[in-house]
């Protein structure tokens, strides 16, 4: 079931967010905030609400493109938590990874607009 698959993700998410939130705490080195930020919004929260509007409307979960939504959410997530975290580790010029996968992200946020707005 999709809304399952989205929510059993984000529970791997928002571990490996607290995981990354322990080891700066413990290092004392908080430079990669912004990255632990995004990988908890878009990784956790994101896909978490994402996967209780597919339980709750089924109707949005069993149109064809819903499928679509959960691997753009996951080239999303891992791209934006990547290209970040490359681009404040002093890397700028991997900066075009995190440029695409924000644009990535907004393209299926707006499918994912598109499908529940059509389907409920």
């Amino acid at each position: 079931m999709l809304a399952d698959r989205f929510i059993k993700s984000a529970a791997v998410y928002i571990i490996l967010g607290m995981i990354m939130g322990i080891y700066m705490a413990a290092t004392k080195d908080h430079s990669q905030m912004p990255t632990h930020a995004h990988l908890n919004l878009l990784g956790w929260v994101t896909m978490g609400l994402m996967g209780l509007v597919y339980k709750n409307w089924p109707a949005v979960a069993e149109a064809k493109l819903a499928k679509l939504t959960y691997w753009l959410a996951h080239v999303s997530v891992i791209g934006i938590t990547v290209g970040i975290g490359l681009l404040y580790a002093g890397m700028m010029q991997y900066e075009p990874i995190a440029i695409i996968s924000s644009l990535v992200a907004l393209f299926n946020m707006a499918l994912f607009a598109f499908l529940f707005f059509k389907n409920t």
